[in-house]
């Protein structure tokens, strides 16, 4: 018996509708980063083939020192519209970070590193006006965590000694505790915020010295800035929210530190 193969076009068979588009993601500073980090790593293993062959292409270290010159502003306008420009420029304070890196690829030229940062800031209000007048300032304290990465350059080794210079990107995160008197009879004014996730960035030049072929020292000075980013101020007086500003941070800093290869 000869069998008849089915019909294609068989009558009662519904048609699968189409799957939904997928929805994309909402794009983020963090996404930003997370793009960024994965586009350098995928930079650094194709560059790595000529560093496969050595033991000691990646490193470990930390780093240590002080931040100056720190600026810190606050603008925008209160609930009813009034301007509001808050200047808190900082005391020196300190700053210390570990790194994990990898030697990407080396020659005569130099070589070429790329690695994960970790560092914190940490500093105290030195004085706060409000739309250039002067206030008293009560306590005043302000921390900056950063998550970067950074690429860097070091020129060929003379004496045991290569210059560095280099740039980083990642995300920040900011915490402030700040409280001030308007006038001799109040009101207290309050900035408790915590902010994390904003883009930040740096930019790196120094040198560095060859202790062993597995240890080396190293002197920075590293300049760091971050996107603005949102606080609260509040009337602590009469416990309402006064205001939502802007704020911007920049920072300068000289760091020694110490790495090890292996």
């Amino acid at each position: 018996m000869q069998r008849t193969a089915p019909s294609q076009g068989a009558r009662g068979r519904s048609t699968p509708a189409p799957s939904p588009a997928l929805a994309l993601p909402a794009w983020s500073p963090i996404l930003t980063c997370k793009l960024l980090s994965i586009a350098l790593c995928a930079t650094a293993c194709a560059c790595a083939t000529s560093a496969l062959a050595q033991d000691d292409r990646f490193y470990v270290g930390g780093f240590a020192g002080g931040h100056f010159g720190e600026e810190q502003s606050f603008s925008g306008a209160n609930l009813a519209g009034a301007p509001r420009q808050i200047d808190a420029p900082q005391d020196d304070g300190a700053v210390a970070g570990l790194v994990l890196g990898m030697v990407a690829t080396e020659g005569g030229w130099g070589r070429l590193r790329v690695e994960a940062e970790f560092a914190h800031r940490q500093s105290d209000v030195e004085r706060l006006s409000l739309n250039g007048v002067q206030r008293e300032l009560l306590q005043g304290e302000s921390s900056v965590s950063t998550q970067l990465v950074n690429l860097l350059y070091d020129t060929p080794q003379w004496r045991k000694l290569r210059g560095t210079l280099g740039a980083g990107i990642g995300a920040a995160s900011y915490d402030y505790d700040i409280r001030y008197n308007v006038a001799a009879a109040g009101p207290t004014i309050n900035i408790p915020t915590s902010v994390s996730g904003k883009l930040a960035y740096q930019a790196i030049i120094g040198v560095q010295y060859a202790l062993t072929p597995t240890w080396e020292l190293s002197a920075d000075y590293r300049y760091l800035w971050g996107d603005d980013h949102q606080i609260e101020r509040f009337n602590q007086t009469a416990g309402t929210l006064d205001s939502v500003l802007d704020a911007t941070y920049e920072s300068s800093a000289f760091t020694v530190g110490a790495r090890y290869r292996f």
